[in-house]
This record gives C-alpha cells, sequence and structure tokens, in this order.
C-alpha cells in the first residue's frame, strides 16, 4: 500500500512493517524475494486473478500507474473495504501490491489497527478511489476532485469482478472522505456501495497516524483502530452501539 503523503522516502533494505516481517508476511522485493515472487507469479490465479487481470487491462488502456491486489486477502469474501484516496508512487516502485504486508509505513500502522481491532485479512480488501497516482509527474497537473470523477467507472467495474458487494466501508483520511463527498454529491456512488455502511477514519500515514485529534483530544491511531473494530465487529454481524458524540470542530485529517 503506497503512501499518498511524503513521509520520508523510500528505503527498501529498511523494515518499515515490523509486524508483517515478524510473521513472515511481509511483501517485499528486497527483505522477501522469494515470499514476493511466489505471490507474484500468482498474481492473476483464483478469485483475486479477476481483478488483476482487469488491472492489467486498466494499466494498458490508461497508461497509469496502477498497482495489484493482494492475492492473499478477502479469501471469504471482502466483506470490509479500505478506501484511500489515491496509491503514489511506491505502489509502482514498491511491492507492486496494495497491501497491509506491504513495507511501509502506512500499510504498518494500518496491519497494527487492524491487528488490534481483530479486522482478520480473510475478510478485507484494500484499494483506492483512484486506481491510479494523481501526482505522476509524466502527466498534466491533476485535481483529486477531478481524477476521482474519471475514476467512477473505474471502481464500478473493479466492484462488479469482486463479487458479492462489501457490507462495510473505511475511508482512510480525509483525502478518500473528500473524494467519496464528490462522488455522493454527483450521483456517482457506485449502486454496490450504496447498502454498505461507511465510515471515516484517520489516515495511517505517520504524519497523522501519531497526532491527536484536536476534537476528541484521542490519538489517531487509536480512532482508527475503534473506527476498525466496529467495521469487523458490524461485518460478522454484531451490534455496534452507536458513537458517542463528539464535540463541535473541524479535523484537519
Amino acid at each position: 500500500m503506497a503512501r499518498t503523503a511524503h513521509a520520508g522516502a523510500r528505503s527498501p533494505e529498511l523494515v518499515w512493517n515490523r509486524l508483517a516481517h515478524r510473521r513472515e508476511e511481509l511483501f517485499s522485493r528486497e527483505l522477501a524475494p522469494e515470499r514476493h515472487a511466489y505471490w507474484w507469479a500468482r498474481r492473476h490465479d483464483g478469485r483475486p486473478g479477476r481483478l488483476n487481470r482487469w488491472v492489467d487491462r486498466l494499466r494498458d488502456t490508461t497508461l497509469e500507474n496502477v498497482p495489484y491486489v493482494d492475492p492473499t486477502a478477502a479469501a471469504d469474501g471482502a466483506r470490509v473495504l479500505l478506501l484511500l484516496a489515491e496509491p503514489a508512487a511506491d505502489a509502482e516502485d514498491g511491492c507492486g501490491f496494495v497491501s497491509r504486508y506491504a513495507n511501509d509505513a502506512v500499510s504498518a500502522n494500518l496491519y497494527r489497527a487492524a491487528d488490534r481491532a481483530g479486522l482478520g485479512h480473510e475478510v478485507t480488501l484494500h484499494w483506492h478511489l483512484v486506481p491510479w497516482w494523481i501526482a505522476n509527474p509524466t502527466h498534466e497537473p491533476r485535481r483529486l476532485a477531478g481524477e476521482v470523477v474519471r475514476a467512477a467507472p473505474r471502481l464500478g467495474e473493479f466492484l462488479d469482478l469482486l463479487g458479492p458487494p462489501p457490507r462495510e466501508v473505511v475511508l482512510l483520511g480525509a483525502p478518500a472522505a473528500k473524494a467519496w463527498a464528490v462522488l455522493d454529491r454527483r450521483g456517482r456512488v457506485p449502486w454496490q456501495l450504496r447498502n454498505a455502511t461507511v465510515s471515516r477514519a484517520p489516515h495511517p500515514n505517520p504524519l497523522v497516524h501519531d497526532r491527536l485529534d484536536p476534537v476528541s483530544g484521542r490519538r489517531n491511531g487509536d480512532r482508527l483502530v475503534a473506527v476498525l473494530r466496529d467495521a469487523a465487529q458490524r461485518a460478522r454481524g454484531e451490534v455496534v452501539p452507536p458513537a458517542r458524540a463528539a464535540g463541535l470542530g473541524r479535523r484537519p485529517f
């Protein structure tokens, strides 16, 4: 999973995702080459293969940087869809997969949060509202609002191939929430997600994750865990109490 904000240059030999590394789950060409090569060769197999063959077509028709779906994710169905606004250069230069197992700081924070929340990898899929890198310097300057509208039909295609629609959608970070609001205002939210519960969570980027929320005073990392825990429980059919009302104010993330 790529970083959407620059939290430092990518250092491929540095272990960012320690939890994945400790559990021998890391996706890294440099640090786990045999595991990466194994799953890279199988990225077109099974249910994830339908999505990744679609990614190939999307790359060919748009000439955009689009990472692949994690071939190990959502083995029991994508009941929870975690959406960032967009990937970044790391999606292409890193492991090439959108995954909690990728070796970057965003994926590391998201994996730890999901683990604390009890959100299983087997029911979760990670993706982006805009599947390509908006700030790609080989293109003219582009804005999120315009690109999310352009990408809306692609999101519908992705969901058509996914199978049963997700029950839960978690928007990670202010850019994803902004992009979703654009789709909602324009009536472009894919029909497959109209009955899903949509939650908003802080971005797992370290620049946000480790700060305090100015409204609630809680650490953003803890807020992320709480949102993921509620989504996991609802996806299992459990009753989740409504969130406690917070004070008024504007969250910058």
